[in-house]
């Protein structure tokens, strides 16, 4: 708020000693000198309708500086479009200042050179004022995204096998372990381990193949229905494409499993989740998770999916689209330039 406000002030400090030393210096009509018991005195009559003009100028002036400003600021199209836009609007104004200051209801026109040098003037600060406030916004929102990469990555390791789903899981693996040795307890047991070993081994590089993150989703899925009756949940994993050894950032696609399980399954209901990866492509990965709304989630997407969204804004830049539907079924998609 502080600086909010320091901000306020140098920008009303800017308009008055600008708009003073614009208006004193360029409305002299004429110089007359006096001499008074010896001495000089010089008297400057200044011309209102050339102050008017020079304050037409300043004030269409300052609408397109703040226009110019709040529009490169919030823009987050290519270094092109931002060139050609300036250059749009510099024409613009440029035309509607003459226009203006051409106007018969002044005792004099203003010369367009002074017109146009206003213009230009006000112009060049805004643009290099804009570029500047965007790149210090741009800088803060990375080192803010970067922040919260790392804390998802320590949530990823603390949190996303939540405590109760490993105690269910652990009480259901001694459950089949009380009752008889079966293949389906040492497999449980296998998929466990791999998914422990990937949290707390495979998590901490920076990147590893789209293979080990599908292997970790089954791991994951394997495990969850460990909680449901045979056949009361269905999930349909489907994978095309061969090329599996993309490199992407661990964890990206955990969170929209982890919600289809908590929002689309019930006990002893009936529910169905769709996973598609469509590999075809060298360079790129297409993820597709569908399932039933069953329960409704009052807080909105949550917290793990919109962590999910940043990452993606900060590690693939430009080379991603996530699309989110909400109606009968949730629909996400996940569409990644991994190169």
């Amino acid at each position: 708020m502080k600086k909010r406000w320091l901000e306020i002030i140098i920008h009303i400090l800017f308009w008055v000693s600008t708009t003073w030393l614009i208006t004193s210096g360029f409305s002299i009509q004429s110089h007359e000198i006096e001499l008074i018991n010896g001495v000089e005195t010089v008297k400057i009559q200044r011309n209102s309708g050339l102050i008017n003009q020079l304050l037409i100028c300043v004030a269409i002036s300052f609408l397109v500086f703040y226009f110019n400003a709040w529009v490169i600021i919030k823009s987050k199209g290519s270094d092109k479009n931002k060139i050609l836009y300036v250059v749009l609007v510099f024409a613009i104004t440029l035309f509607a200042t003459y226009f203006l200051a051409r106007l018969s209801i002044f005792r004099l026109p203003i010369a367009k050179q002074i017109a146009y040098g206003v213009v230009i003037f006000y112009f060049s600060i805004s643009v290099a004022y804009s570029l500047m406030k965007k790149s210090i916004r741009d800088k803060d929102y990375l080192q803010k995204l970067l922040i919260e990469k790392k804390q998802a990555e320590l949530n990823l390791l603390r949190h996303q096998l939540q405590p109760h789903f490993l105690f269910n899981a652990l009480n259901n693996l001694m459950f089949l372990a009380s009752t008889s040795k079966n293949l389906k307890l040492v497999n449980s047991f296998d998929k466990l381990s791999q998914l422990l070993r990937f949290v707390v081994e495979d998590n901490q590089s920076e990147t590893i193949t789209i293979e080990k993150e599908i292997q970790f989703l089954k791991n994951y899925i394997d495990l969850q229905l460990l909680r449901f009756e045979e056949g009361e949940v269905k999930v349909q994993f489907y994978m095309v494409g061969k090329f599996d050894h993309q490199k992407v950032e661990p964890g990206l696609f955990i969170p929209f499993v982890e919600n289809a399980f908590k929002y689309g399954t019930e006990p002893e209901k009936s529910a169905f989740i769709e996973i598609a990866f469509d590999l075809s492509e060298t360079n790129q990965i297409l993820f597709t998770i569908r399932n039933k709304i069953m329960i409704t989630n009052k807080n909105g997407l949550g917290t793990g999916i919109e962590t999910t969204r940043k990452r993606l804004q900060l590690i693939y830049p430009g080379r991603h689209k996530l699309t989110i539907a909400e109606m009968d079924d949730f629909v996400v998609q996940i569409n990644i330039i991994t190169q």
